[in-house]
């Protein structure tokens, strides 16, 4: 159901390792860096001309909200992922964005976007990635939501989530940092809380996944990547 994680890359890297004239043009347009507690409101569904965000430490989440106040999350971000650029394309944000955990994020002028199509094709390509590798993380998302069973759709998550951070120094092998609440899960993946409880158990007992307070630990990566329906993305 989800891409190579190859593609998990292109949303944590965009702003590292860059050429000269890139690395300057983003040091021109750097605004302030801001810490923000958690569970704290970042930028709202409707803002225009926000500011474009790097996360350096810590987790947020994208989300959207129905008329009747259902909570839909759309996505977490993790360090090095870049909140905002969607209103720095299209000039408008739709969706809301908020701290999962205690935030430590640099401030660009959203102007660094535009500026980059313009005169530094080699950034400006890094930021098409980003979108476009998020995007696909979005619709893989959507379509377990669609397709996948509560079990299949946790799964898909954590291993997601665990993929994601192979390459975050201090991640070992089949454990990594996992700040997600129940509400969190059950907004992320279209479930109750109660559900979410059943699912997590079930994981546990199987001997598959255990959420242990802030940390997710798997006990047998081959057969959460077998439910969850994630290639083996190993070499």
């Amino acid at each position: 159901m989800l891409a190579s994680g190859r593609i998990d890359r292109l949303t944590q890297d965009v702003f590292s390792g860059l050429a000269e004239a890139e690395a300057a043009l983003v040091a021109g347009m750097t605004r302030r860096t801001l810490a923000l507690a958690a569970n704290r409101p970042l930028v709202g569904a409707g803002e225009i001309g926000i500011a474009l965000y790097a996360i350096e430490e810590g987790w947020a989440f994208r989300y959207r909200r129905t008329a009747d106040a259902c909570r839909q999350i759309l996505d977490f971000l993790l360090p090095g992922e870049i909140i905002g650029l969607q209103a720095a394309l299209l000039g408008l944000m739709e969706h809301s964005a908020q701290s999962l955990t205690p935030l430590r994020l640099t401030a660009y002028d959203p102007r660094l976007v535009g500026d980059a199509f313009a005169g530094t094709p080699g950034l400006a390509l890094r930021l098409a990635r980003h979108a476009a590798a998020e995007a696909s993380r979005s619709e893989a998302l959507m379509t377990v939501l669609g397709c996948g069973s509560a079990v299949q759709r946790l799964a898909f998550l954590m291993m997601s989530l665990y993929r994601r951070q192979q390459h975050h120094p201090g991640v070992e092998a089949g454990h990594c940092p996992f700040p997600l609440r129940r509400q969190h899960l059950a907004d992320a993946l279209g479930l109750t809380g109660a559900h979410v409880n059943r699912t997590l158990n079930r994981l546990r007992e199987d001997a598959i996944a255990v959420i242990d307070g802030r940390f997710l630990s798997i006990l047998d990566l081959p057969r959460l990547r077998e439910i969850g329906g994630l290639p083996d993305s190993s070499g």
